[in-house]
C-alpha cells in the first residue's frame, strides 16, 4: 500500500493539504513566503505535487522543487516550522499517526532541494 493510500487517498491528501495552508497562512514566520501568491492555486499545486510523489495516480507537470523554492531563501528554521506544521496537520484531519510520520519523514529528505545553503 502507497503512502497515498495509507493518508486516505486523494480526499485524505486533500484534507491534509487544506489544514496545513490553513496554518501556513497563519503562521508569522512562513506566511510572508507566500505574500502574492494566489493561494488557492498554490493550494492545488501543493495537493496534486503531493498526491504524484506518495503513490497516487495524479501526474505534476510544475516546477521543480529547487527551482521553486531556491529564490524565497528558505532556511532550516523556516523547513523545520513547515514539518511541523504538516505534522500537526496530518493529525488534526485524522491521519493514522504511523502515516503522518511518513509523510512528515518523507518530506524532511526534501531539505536539500528546498532550504537556500548558507552563503560564505
Amino acid at each position: 500500500m502507497t503512502l497515498f493510500e495509507r493518508l486516505g487517498g486523494a480526499e485524505g491528501v486533500r484534507r491534509v493539504v487544506d489544514e496545513l495552508t490553513t496554518r501556513l497562512e497563519a503562521d508569522p514566520g512562513l506566511a510572508p513566503l507566500f505574500a502574492g501568491v494566489d493561494g488557492d492555486g498554490l493550494r492545488r499545486h501543493r495537493e496534486r505535487y503531493l498526491a504524484a510523489v506518495l503513490g497516487g495516480p495524479e501526474q505534476y507537470t510544475g516546477r521543480g522543487l529547487r527551482e521553486a523554492h531556491r529564490p524565497l531563501g528558505i532556511d532550516d528554521a523556516q523547513f523545520d516550522r513547515f514539518l511541523g506544521l504538516v505534522l500537526e496537520s496530518a493529525r488534526a484531519v485524522g491521519t493514522a499517526p504511523g502515516a503522518a510520520d511518513e509523510l512528515a519523514a518523507f518530506l524532511r529528505g526534501l531539505r536539500p532541494v528546498i532550504v537556500d545553503p548558507p552563503r560564505r
